[in-house]
């Protein structure tokens, strides 16, 4: 590799283990190359001069990287630029430019290429793409579908080629009507535009005022978006990390009209692998429940934590909006509350009687499960249960740790709830409505309590025209009996508290 004698000395390149540098000279040629696993990464204050042409390859599942963290983009490039990345063939890939000068032409074989407009959901957030042809714009995110495996190059020539430095897009929220609801509004697809990985938990580097701390990324092998938030508690949802691949588009969701910016402060030479969510050597100093479906070999999963100062409405930067898979087969769990839709809901404080509102939809019908994660992460005075209103099915989460159900794509997607610290009415499902159970034989009525709680009130008694027969206060024994010496015949029992009142007609033989 050969330096500019000016920079010699500012020259400071990171080298790790798996860096393989290849260097062609020749009468007529000369390229740098940086291949797949390979990397360089000049650190803030250095400069790097490249007089030659300029690669960097990659294959199915790796490529190389090339990290500029200087401020103003201190790299020098003489020659041509080229970028690839590898495209696994009928898999969406959202995907961004890494060059200046590239054009949708890059994706060849393919004119399914769409970007998303945000302004144009109007009813239906799925009205938001937009088929395209023409240069692809730095920052800009393009979901991309090949019939092939293709290996894209981007190309251009000399430094202004290769995206560094500052960028910004706009991000929208848009308001319409009829209108979205809140979760399915402000989702904007954008990229990194750079030739190296970007750490969304880097303390400088990134403009986030206008969208929530959260990013997704598609994961097209498994049909999943993996989420990393950010915020006050950074966590990984989906086996999503911090880091965001070269070239790689993602999404935001807008949490007011603005921009959304992005500078080389945020760009690393290194990325580590994406770790399993069933990872039992994580640590959070807060409640966690981590909840996964599974089913025809596809995961979703759903997380609710408990941490101080937050409430039960959604939460900018605590919380995450679902975003669902756009295979419809993949089983979706998530948490509804007010119609809002969670892939991670942050609540206040764990409460006796709390139960937090499971969704489940898949358009597959089969035999599914959700299973009580690794990640959990409760204390041994919290109880933990899953109820199945379809099936009046009601399981001790940390006993059983898993629940199996047969899903049918007609099921209302509201099936189940997430209780803690239930207490005995709440298991067995005793309301208001079935405090009391009311039946009479011979001339004796018989008003059975099913709930726990201390109620006051009274039993009356009357007949068809609405006369009072007999009046009995209520008391705290299990069982009530009265005996009606009066004609046979129909009586209403009217049993009345300071909560509820059930009226309930009985046959009196005497």
């Amino acid at each position: 590799m050969k330096k500019h004698p000016r920079n010699i000395k500012y020259l400071t390149a990171v080298f790790f283990m798996l860096l393989i540098l290849t260097l062609f000279t020749a009468a007529s040629f000369a390229q740098l190359t940086i291949d797949p696993g390979g990397l360089i990464s000049i650190k803030q204050g250095s400069s790097m001069y490249i007089g030659t042409d300029f690669k960097i390859n990659a294959i199915n599942g790796s490529s190389g990287y090339f990290s500029d963290q200087t401020t103003n983009g201190d790299v020098t490039i003489t020659g041509n630029v080229s970028v690839e990345r590898y495209l696994v063939k009928n898999i969406w890939h959202n995907v961004a430019s890494p060059v200046s000068s590239a054009n949708s032409s890059v994706y060849v074989g393919t004119d399914l290429i769409f970007y998303y407009d945000e302004t144009m959901i109007y009813n239906d957030w799925n009205f938001g793409w937009v088929m395209y042809s023409g240069a692809l714009a730095p920052f800009r995110g393009y979901d991309v579908l090949d019939s092939s495996d293709v290996l894209v190059d981007y190309t251009g020539t000399g430094s202004s080629a290769l995206n560094t430095g500052s960028y910004t897009i706009g991000v929208t929220i848009t308001n319409s009507t009829p209108s979205e609801i809140a979760s399915h509004k402000g989702w904007n697809l954008v990229g990194n535009p750079y030739p190296s990985p970007v750490d969304w938990q880097a303390t400088s580097g990134w403009n986030k005022t206008n969208i929530n701390d959260a990013k997704y990324i598609w994961d097209g092998t498994n049909d999943q978006y993996t989420i990393w938030l950010g915020g006050g508690a950074p966590i990984g949802i989906n086996g999503g990390t911090q880091y965001i691949p070269s070239n790689q588009g993602f999404w935001v969701q807008a949490t007011s009209n603005g921009n959304f910016g992005i500078a080389n402060a945020v760009r690393t030479g290194f990325i580590t692998g994406t770790p399993d969510y069933y990872k039992s050597d994580e640590f959070f100093d807060y409640p966690l429940v981590s909840l996964v479906a599974r089913g025809d070999g596809h995961t979703d999963e759903t997380i609710v934590r408990f941490i101080e100062g937050t409430t039960k409405k959604f939460d900018r930067n605590w919380d995450a909006t679902k975003l669902f898979s756009m295979n419809p087969d993949v089983p979706q769990l998530y948490i509804e509350n007010n119609g809002y839709e969670f892939a991670l809901n942050t609540l206040p404080q764990i409460e006796e009687n709390l139960y937090v509102p499971l969704d489940f939809k898949c358009a597959k019908a089969g035999y599914y499960t959700i299973n009580l994660t690794d990640r959990t992460n409760i204390g041994n005075h919290t109880e933990l249960y899953l109820k199945d209103m379809l099936e009046q099915k009601t399981i001790n989460l940390r006993q059983e740790g898993s629940y199996g159900f047969y899903h049918d794509p007609e099921n209302d997607n509201a099936r189940f709830k997430l209780l803690f610290n239930p207490s005995p009415d709440v298991l067995n499902g005793i309301t208001p409505d079935n405090y009391f159970s009311v039946y009479s034989n011979g001339n004796k009525i018989y008003i059975i309590k099913n709930t726990i709680k201390p109620l006051n009130g009274q039993v009356i008694v009357y007949n068809l025209q609405g006369q009072v027969i007999s009046t009995h206060p209520l008391s705290e024994n299990k069982r009530i009996q009265l005996t009606i010496n009066k004609s046979t015949g129909y009586y209403i029992v009217r049993v009345q508290t300071n909560q509820s009142v059930i009226n309930t007609k009985v046959l009196i033989f005497n």
